[in-house]
């Protein structure tokens, strides 16, 4: 597969929907990788998103589990990757699809009346399936994900606040 460097700004906007603009002679699809840098609360050197490239617009095709790819070119240059390294996420955790799932488990456990843990959450093997799994999924994807942010004082792994712990 074909990758690129960007700057972990533009790979940001693009996971969160927002336009990011390309040379209008590049075309295909490319793994988006945040380039290696320094700037605090940036992912960096990482695979984030698999995307479209055409007409000089990037178009979200999904997220990619986060994983490190380091390679020194200049930003939006082409290079060859091994597309059997990726995983796909099944959602996309900056999109309004998170804040469905967020607020589905947020509706169960308002309603929810039964046993409690001793810190006063829902035991996991009462949530039901289809609302505990894709947490599940998400907890997994941002715990990869704050590894490859800029984090000298730790404060940006402090906002990562997991639904389910063991």
């Amino acid at each position: 597969m074909q990758a690129i460097n960007i700057t972990p700004v533009d790979l940001l906007n693009v996971l969160a929907g927002q336009e990011v603009t390309a040379d209008e002679n590049m075309t295909g699809q490319f793994l988006l990788v945040a380039k290696e840098n320094s700037e605090k609360h940036l992912p960096s050197a990482m695979a984030g998103a698999i995307a479209d490239i055409a007409l000089g617009q990037v178009q979200l095709q999904s997220l990619v589990h986060p994983m490190k790819i380091a390679v020194d070119l200049p930003d939006w240059t082409p290079y060859q990757v091994e597309e059997s390294f990726l995983t796909k996420e099944p959602h996309n955790w900056f999109g309004p699809e998170a804040i469905v799932i967020e607020k589905r488990f947020d509706d169960f456990t308002k309603e929810y009346s039964g046993s409690r843990d001793d810190k006063g959450g829902i035991p996991q093997s009462q949530i039901p399936k289809n609302i505990a799994e894709p947490l599940l999924i998400e907890d997994a994807y941002w715990a990869a994900y704050k590894n490859f942010v800029n984090d000298p004082d730790g404060s940006f792994a402090e906002q990562i606040t997991p639904f389910f712990t063991k």
